[in-house]
């Protein structure tokens, strides 16, 4: 609506008060220096000649502009530009009053030649013209540029999130499978439920989560679904707590932005780990509204620095939320010992 306002505003607005003020100057400049009953002549003469000085800035706006940018384009602009006078001041001069027959002898004392300034006077209007129409055709071609340059940004932007996005089903199928695997080795009676609630995770990622914003209660109990697939793969190893605060309904939030860092957790939380252990908080404040996720897991002091070696996953999120949510997020990670903790704050 801004941008509406704003192209109204310099294409519409603008040159109708440019008009107005040029159509009213006749009336306000000149008029009184004719005598009485030949000052409607005079006021015909400029409104024929301020009607052609419409045409002029339109013709030279969309016709003659545009010229510059072909082959030998500034002789042909300057040409037509010399044209266009030629044709002004001669209609000009056409339309002028007819001054009176009689000759009023007055003595002004010695013969003076007419100054010069009153040919390039004569010449004024059509050069005002030009360049306002110039200044014009400027603006809106930086208009369009800006346009054009954010048109480009937004479909590289795109462009990468696709990619973004399409990185997530392999990275996610790659732990999914791993999961599968280790369950057919130790033969577990429960594979069968899990390849079903496997099947129910994949529905959600095809068809759910098609680019678009998704509900905020769609996407925990995605996130609860995964957490009951690997709990089904590592039963009572590892001790997974869940905590859920607020109102989560009417909320909207972007598919699969959450996972990476719940994925993270089991990946790097369980391992050589004695009696590993992984806290999920999902928190959610009505006021702005907001997002808060906390998830701290269990890691080896040997891995110093989890969130680098955690693949395309948590990597992918960072840069996922500086397209998605610039200026509307906080992302930190930090290791205190062999805890580490990630926190995401997101402004809905």
């Amino acid at each position: 609506m801004v941008k509406l306002k704003s192209w109204r505003f310099f294409n519409i607005t603008i040159p109708l008060l440019f008009w107005v003020i040029v159509f009213s100057l006749p009336y306000f400049l000149g008029a009184d220096h004719f005598p009485k009953e030949f000052r409607e002549q005079h006021l015909r003469s400029m409104l024929v000649s301020n009607l052609l000085l419409i045409l002029i800035f339109y013709v030279h706006s969309y016709l003659i502009y545009p010229l510059r940018e072909k082959k030998n384009g500034i002789l042909i602009y300057i040409s037509l530009l010399l044209v266009c006078m030629a044709i002004y001041l001669y209609t000009k001069d056409f339309f002028r009053p007819d001054f009176p027959k009689k000759t009023i002898f007055i003595d002004k004392g010695p013969r003076q030649f007419e100054p010069p300034l009153l040919n390039i006077m004569s010449i004024f209007p059509f050069l005002f013209v030009i360049v306002a129409s110039f200044c014009h055709q400027l603006y809106l071609d930086k208009v369009k540029r800006e346009k054009l340059i954010k048109e480009r940004e937004n479909i590289y932007l795109k462009t990468e999130l696709a990619f973004l996005s399409s990185q997530i089903s392999p990275h996610f199928m790659f732990n999914i499978l791993n999961t599968m695997v280790a369950m057919a080795r130790k033969k577990s009676e429960e594979l069968e439920s899990s390849l079903i609630n496997l099947s129910q995770l994949m529905r959600y990622m095809l068809y759910d989560t098609n680019g678009k914003p998704i509900h905020l209660i769609d996407e925990i109990e995605y996130l609860k679904s995964y957490v009951n697939l690997q709990m089904i793969r590592f039963k009572d190893d590892v001790n997974v707590n869940m905590q859920l605060t607020g109102n989560f309904k009417n909320l909207l939030i972007e598919p699969m932005l959450l996972i990476p860092f719940i994925e993270n957790a089991f990946k790097h939380g369980i391992g050589n780990i004695q009696n590993p252990n992984i806290d999920i908080s999902i928190q959610v404040e009505d006021k702005e509204p907001s997002l808060k996720l906390m998830v701290i897991n269990n890691v080896t002091l040997m891995e110093t620095k989890p969130e680098k070696s955690s693949g395309i996953g948590l990597n992918n999120v960072k840069r996922r939320l500086e397209l998605l949510y610039p200026g509307k997020h906080l992302f930190h990670t930090q290791q205190k010992d062999n805890t580490f903790i990630a926190i995401l704050q997101i402004t809905l």
